[in-house]
Protein backbone atom coordinates (compact mmCIF):
# COMPACT_ATOMS: atom_id res chain seq x y z
CA UNK A 1 0.00 0.00 0.00
CA UNK A 2 1.31 3.40 -1.12
CA UNK A 3 0.87 7.13 -0.58
CA UNK A 4 1.41 9.99 -2.58
CA UNK A 5 0.78 13.12 -1.89
CA UNK A 6 4.02 13.77 0.45
CA UNK A 7 6.58 15.57 -0.98
CA UNK A 8 9.60 15.02 0.81
CA UNK A 9 10.76 11.65 2.72
CA UNK A 10 13.34 10.57 5.17
CA UNK A 11 13.66 7.45 3.02
CA UNK A 12 12.72 7.39 -0.86
CA UNK A 13 13.55 3.93 -1.39
CA UNK A 14 11.81 4.95 -4.93
CA UNK A 15 14.88 7.18 -5.75
CA UNK A 16 16.70 3.40 -7.38
CA UNK A 17 13.85 1.33 -9.22
CA UNK A 18 16.18 -1.53 -9.15
CA UNK A 19 16.57 -2.12 -5.48
CA UNK A 20 12.89 -1.19 -4.88
CA UNK A 21 11.88 -4.38 -7.19
CA UNK A 22 14.38 -6.74 -5.09
CA UNK A 23 13.04 -5.54 -1.97
CA UNK A 24 9.56 -6.38 -3.36
CA UNK A 25 10.64 -9.69 -3.24
CA UNK A 26 10.78 -10.10 0.64
CA UNK A 27 7.42 -9.73 0.50
CA UNK A 28 7.09 -13.29 -0.23
CA UNK A 29 8.08 -14.11 3.45
CA UNK A 30 4.84 -12.42 4.69
CA UNK A 31 3.53 -15.80 3.26
CA UNK A 32 6.07 -18.36 3.91
CA UNK A 33 7.73 -17.69 7.26
CA UNK A 34 3.81 -17.35 8.82
CA UNK A 35 2.67 -20.50 7.70
CA UNK A 36 5.84 -22.68 7.83
CA UNK A 37 6.65 -21.19 11.43
CA UNK A 38 2.94 -21.96 12.55
CA UNK A 39 2.61 -24.99 11.22
CA UNK A 40 6.02 -26.17 12.61
CA UNK A 41 4.60 -24.85 16.54
CA UNK A 42 1.07 -26.35 15.66
CA UNK A 43 2.25 -29.44 13.53
CA UNK A 44 0.18 -28.86 10.87
CA UNK A 45 0.05 -28.92 7.15
CA UNK A 46 2.64 -26.09 5.82
CA UNK A 47 0.25 -26.46 2.20
CA UNK A 48 -2.93 -26.27 4.74
CA UNK A 49 -1.48 -23.26 6.13
CA UNK A 50 -1.14 -21.35 3.12
CA UNK A 51 -4.60 -22.80 1.87
CA UNK A 52 -6.47 -20.89 5.39
CA UNK A 53 -4.69 -17.83 4.21
CA UNK A 54 -7.54 -17.51 1.70
CA UNK A 55 -5.99 -18.81 -1.19
CA UNK A 56 -8.42 -21.83 -1.36
CA UNK A 57 -11.57 -19.25 -1.36
CA UNK A 58 -12.13 -19.30 -5.49
CA UNK A 59 -15.82 -19.37 -5.62
CA UNK A 60 -17.30 -16.57 -7.84
CA UNK A 61 -13.75 -15.77 -8.97
CA UNK A 62 -14.47 -13.25 -11.66
CA UNK A 63 -17.23 -11.35 -9.63
CA UNK A 64 -14.03 -10.73 -6.56
CA UNK A 65 -11.38 -9.76 -9.39
CA UNK A 66 -14.22 -7.07 -10.45
CA UNK A 67 -15.01 -6.25 -7.00
CA UNK A 68 -11.23 -5.77 -6.57
CA UNK A 69 -10.74 -3.64 -9.22
CA UNK A 70 -13.88 -1.35 -8.37
CA UNK A 71 -12.91 -0.76 -5.00
CA UNK A 72 -9.21 -0.24 -5.84
CA UNK A 73 -10.16 2.07 -8.16
CA UNK A 74 -13.01 4.33 -5.97
CA UNK A 75 -10.29 3.99 -2.79
CA UNK A 76 -7.51 5.83 -5.21
CA UNK A 77 -9.54 8.60 -6.09
CA UNK A 78 -11.09 8.88 -2.52
CA UNK A 79 -7.77 8.48 -0.86
CA UNK A 80 -6.67 12.27 -1.30
CA UNK A 81 -9.84 13.15 0.47
CA UNK A 82 -9.71 10.74 3.50
CA UNK A 83 -5.55 11.89 3.87
CA UNK A 84 -6.86 16.00 3.85
CA UNK A 85 -9.35 14.49 6.14
CA UNK A 86 -7.06 12.86 9.01
CA UNK A 87 -4.04 15.19 8.06
CA UNK A 88 -5.87 18.83 7.72
CA UNK A 89 -8.45 18.45 9.09
CA UNK A 90 -8.12 16.35 12.74
CA UNK A 91 -3.67 16.47 13.11
CA UNK A 92 -3.12 19.80 12.01
CA UNK A 93 -5.87 21.40 14.00
CA UNK A 94 -4.58 19.59 17.04
CA UNK A 95 -0.95 20.03 16.45
CA UNK A 96 -0.15 22.70 14.16
CA UNK A 97 1.27 23.13 10.70
CA UNK A 98 5.05 22.50 11.51
CA UNK A 99 3.73 19.00 13.37
CA UNK A 100 2.24 18.02 9.41
CA UNK A 101 5.13 19.48 7.95
CA UNK A 102 7.80 17.16 10.10
CA UNK A 103 4.89 14.33 9.62
CA UNK A 104 5.59 14.54 6.01
CA UNK A 105 9.31 14.72 6.16
CA UNK A 106 9.87 11.48 7.65
CA UNK A 107 7.53 9.64 5.41
CA UNK A 108 8.72 6.27 3.39
CA UNK A 109 8.47 6.60 -0.12
CA UNK A 110 7.88 3.58 -1.87
CA UNK A 111 7.05 4.86 -5.04
CA UNK A 112 9.27 4.39 -7.91
CA UNK A 113 10.83 7.68 -9.20
CA UNK A 114 11.22 8.01 -12.54
CA UNK A 115 11.36 4.40 -13.81
CA UNK A 116 11.45 3.26 -17.65
CA UNK A 117 9.11 1.52 -19.40
CA UNK A 118 10.81 -2.14 -18.58
CA UNK A 119 10.81 -1.50 -15.16
CA UNK A 120 7.57 -0.09 -14.62
CA UNK A 121 6.08 -3.43 -16.17
CA UNK A 122 7.91 -5.28 -13.59
CA UNK A 123 6.60 -3.32 -11.17
CA UNK A 124 2.90 -3.57 -12.08
CA UNK A 125 3.44 -6.99 -12.59
CA UNK A 126 4.82 -7.44 -9.02
CA UNK A 127 2.13 -5.28 -7.76
CA UNK A 128 -0.25 -8.02 -9.27
CA UNK A 129 1.66 -11.22 -8.64
CA UNK A 130 3.36 -10.33 -4.78
CA UNK A 131 2.79 -7.41 -3.49
CA UNK A 132 -0.88 -7.06 -3.20
CA UNK A 133 -1.60 -11.13 -2.77
CA UNK A 134 1.81 -11.53 -0.07
CA UNK A 135 0.59 -8.80 2.40
CA UNK A 136 -3.10 -9.48 2.13
CA UNK A 137 -2.31 -13.16 3.15
CA UNK A 138 -0.74 -12.07 5.63
CA UNK A 139 -2.25 -9.33 7.21
CA UNK A 140 -5.37 -10.61 6.57
CA UNK A 141 -5.72 -14.33 5.52
CA UNK A 142 -2.95 -15.25 8.72
CA UNK A 143 -3.58 -12.78 11.19
CA UNK A 144 -7.63 -12.38 11.24
CA UNK A 145 -7.80 -15.98 10.93
CA UNK A 146 -5.68 -16.90 13.86
CA UNK A 147 -6.63 -14.28 16.30
CA UNK A 148 -10.44 -15.57 15.21
CA UNK A 149 -9.57 -18.51 17.33
CA UNK A 150 -9.43 -16.21 20.70
CA UNK A 151 -11.25 -13.28 19.43
CA UNK A 152 -14.44 -12.08 17.76
CA UNK A 153 -13.79 -11.73 14.20
CA UNK A 154 -14.33 -7.03 14.58
CA UNK A 155 -11.81 -7.55 16.95
CA UNK A 156 -9.70 -9.24 15.24
CA UNK A 157 -10.28 -6.65 12.55
CA UNK A 158 -9.29 -4.13 14.31
CA UNK A 159 -6.01 -5.43 15.66
CA UNK A 160 -5.08 -7.02 12.31
CA UNK A 161 -5.85 -3.28 10.77
CA UNK A 162 -3.41 -1.67 13.39
CA UNK A 163 -0.53 -4.04 12.30
CA UNK A 164 -0.98 -3.66 9.03
CA UNK A 165 -1.03 0.27 9.37
CA UNK A 166 2.12 0.33 11.76
CA UNK A 167 4.15 -1.91 8.90
CA UNK A 168 3.65 1.04 6.39
CA UNK A 169 4.25 3.69 8.85
CA UNK A 170 6.83 1.78 11.22
CA UNK A 171 7.92 2.95 15.01
CA UNK A 172 11.89 3.48 15.36
CA UNK A 173 12.23 3.92 11.71
CA UNK A 174 9.41 6.73 11.17
CA UNK A 175 8.83 10.01 13.58
CA UNK A 176 5.82 9.85 15.79
CA UNK A 177 4.76 12.48 14.08
CA UNK A 178 4.61 10.59 11.29
CA UNK A 179 2.75 7.70 12.64
CA UNK A 180 0.31 10.38 14.28
CA UNK A 181 -0.46 12.04 10.73
CA UNK A 182 -0.61 9.07 8.73
CA UNK A 183 -2.45 6.60 11.39
CA UNK A 184 -6.00 7.41 10.57
CA UNK A 185 -5.34 7.00 6.64
CA UNK A 186 -3.66 3.35 6.67
CA UNK A 187 -5.81 2.09 9.41
CA UNK A 188 -9.00 3.09 7.26
CA UNK A 189 -7.47 1.72 4.07
CA UNK A 190 -6.94 -1.85 6.46
CA UNK A 191 -10.26 -1.79 7.63
CA UNK A 192 -12.03 -1.80 4.62
CA UNK A 193 -9.44 -4.50 3.28
CA UNK A 194 -10.57 -6.55 6.50
CA UNK A 195 -14.16 -6.10 6.00
CA UNK A 196 -13.76 -7.22 1.94
CA UNK A 197 -12.02 -10.07 3.16
CA UNK A 198 -14.48 -11.41 5.86
CA UNK A 199 -17.39 -10.64 3.60
CA UNK A 200 -16.14 -12.49 0.64
CA UNK A 201 -15.88 -15.87 3.53
CA UNK A 202 -12.13 -14.99 4.21
CA UNK A 203 -10.60 -14.74 0.66
CA UNK A 204 -7.80 -12.83 -0.31
CA UNK A 205 -8.71 -12.27 -3.91
CA UNK A 206 -10.80 -9.29 -3.74
CA UNK A 207 -8.68 -7.55 -1.04
CA UNK A 208 -5.31 -8.47 -2.68
CA UNK A 209 -6.77 -7.26 -6.32
CA UNK A 210 -8.15 -4.13 -4.61
CA UNK A 211 -4.74 -3.74 -2.86
CA UNK A 212 -2.98 -4.33 -6.09
CA UNK A 213 -5.15 -1.92 -8.02
CA UNK A 214 -4.52 1.12 -5.81
CA UNK A 215 -0.92 0.76 -6.05
CA UNK A 216 -0.59 0.60 -9.44
CA UNK A 217 -2.74 3.53 -10.15
CA UNK A 218 -0.33 5.26 -7.58
CA UNK A 219 2.78 4.36 -9.71
CA UNK A 220 0.96 5.39 -13.24
CA UNK A 221 -0.97 8.29 -12.74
Amino acid sequence: MKINILYKMTVQLGENPWILIGITFFEICFVVLPALIYSKLKKTSFVGEINAMGFQKNEDFFIKILFGLSFGIIFFFCSNFIIILFRDLIIRNLFGNEFVELAQEGAINTVPIQPNALQLVIFINLQIIITGPCEEAFFRGFLINKFNIKLKTIYSILISSAIFTLYHIPPFIVPISTIITLFGYYYTFGLMLSFIFVYFNYSIIPCSIAHSCFNILVMVI
